[in-house]
């Protein structure tokens, strides 16, 4: 029996929740590429004092207006600890990088100047602000540096670097991902003359981004198999992802065995594309049981899979955005339905719709879903949730 999309996430709220065993304090290097479990915030300002942004003299714009010339009182470098206070009517040569004198309001570039008798003579004209990075310019104490849910990304390394932060909260999930199929062959050891698990690959890098992702293979068509398949996986796994038997055919048993060996809450929802998407619990392991059509897998992936993750791990890694239809789209179909869609300056364009489009999922970068025996036309606003 389908039920209504809404109630199969009521049903995911109520029955999945966080466990400390689902996550870890891991290196940051190492996690490059990992879903952060916690805000991480600023431990000090950049820079941590008013710097200067090029090669000149740092001085006070009224001592300029009212002598003219400046003495040079000193030097300062980017390795320079003691910052000098700045006297009237003095300058100081900084360089680059360097810390600027207190009191300092504006550097001159040196090319724009010239020194006559150790006095500073200026150029041009200058104002309060010129060439200083101030403190906390690029990232203040306390600022937020990357947000709970969000990926690490190599980029962030210089400023967890410099912030001195050499750990992070990442996930610690160990997935497994199952195929099934008398035609279907692993894809790490693919036997002739059979279709290579062409889903699975897909879902092992996405799930590595939370903790371990684990390929036990392909199991025949066959019900023993995949129960004994399940049996023995319940106990290693902390998810399971099984592909492939899910619908209502004659060999399609994976869901009669999670009712069987534990409990299926719900058979799929009210939705096309998705609606043969399953979940059910074993001993409390999640069993999400995904189509053995690519882009009616990556959906429901996206739609339970996700949740009940996010639900684990007490982080939202779901990404959502609200965007304008870019064209007029009638929904012809008797439920319901999932698009995939392309993002382009704040509209969702359409890509052809199907269960195993491949060519489709590669240029979509989210799917949302529209209302059934209605005209939805261009500029109304959707929710799609992006692809992880």
């Amino acid at each position: 029996m389908l039920i209504n999309l809404e109630e199969a996430r009521k049903i995911i709220d109520e029955q999945f929740s966080m466990k400390d065993i689902y996550y870890r304090y891991e290196n940051v290097y190492n996690s490059i590429g990992k879903i952060i479990l916690e805000d991480i915030y600023a431990i000090k300002s950049i820079p941590e004092v008013n710097l200067s942004a090029m090669d000149g003299f740092a001085f006070r714009i009224n001592d300029y207006k009212k002598y003219g010339k400046l003495k040079i009182a000193g030097k300062l470098f980017p390795s320079s600890k003691n910052i000098p206070e700045l006297k009237e009517r003095e300058a100081y040569y900084v360089a680059t990088g360097s810390p600027i004198p207190r009191g300092a309001d504006a550097v001159v570039r040196i090319e724009a100047c010239k020194v006559i008798n150790n006095e500073l003579i200026i150029g041009e004209e200058v104002y309060e602000g010129k060439d200083i990075k101030y403190a906390g310019e690029d990232i203040r104490e306390g600022e937020i540096i990357l947000r709970k849910g969000e990926i690490l990304t190599p980029y962030y390394l210089g400023i967890l670097t410099y912030q001195g932060i050499t750990k992070v909260k990442i996930g610690n999930l160990n997935s497994c991902v199952i195929a099934s199929g008398d035609e279907i062959t692993p894809f790490t050891n693919p036997t002739e003359n059979l279709i290579p698990d062409s889903i699975s690959p897909i879902l092992i890098p996405l799930l590595e981004k939370v903790g371990k992702a684990n390929y036990l293979g392909v199991v025949k068509d066959d019900k023993e198999s995949i129960r004994k398949t399940l049996v023995k996986s319940k106990d290693s796994c902390d998810i399971i992802f099984f592909i492939g038997g899910s619908s209502v055919g004659e060999k399609d048993y994976v869901k009669k065995i999670i009712g069987e060996l534990g409990s299926l809450l719900f058979e799929g929802v009210s939705v096309n594309i998705i609606k043969r998407g399953g979940v059910g619990k074993i001993e409390n392991k999640p069993i999400i049981s995904l189509p053995g059509q690519v882009v009616s897998a990556i959906t429901v992936f996206h739609e339970h899979g996700l949740h009940i993750i996010s639900r684990m791990l007490n982080t939202e890694i779901r990404r959502f955005v609200k965007a304008k239809l870019g064209k007029d789209i009638n929904v012809e179909h008797k439920m319901d339905s999932t698009y995939l869609f392309k993002l382009e300056n704040g509209e969702a364009f359409p890509l052809r719709w199907g269960t195993g489009l491949y060519s489709e999922l590669i240029k979509a970068d989210g799917f949302g879903y529209l209302t059934r025996g209605r005209l939805h036309k261009r500029g109304e606003e959707i929710e799609i949730q992006r692809f992880l």
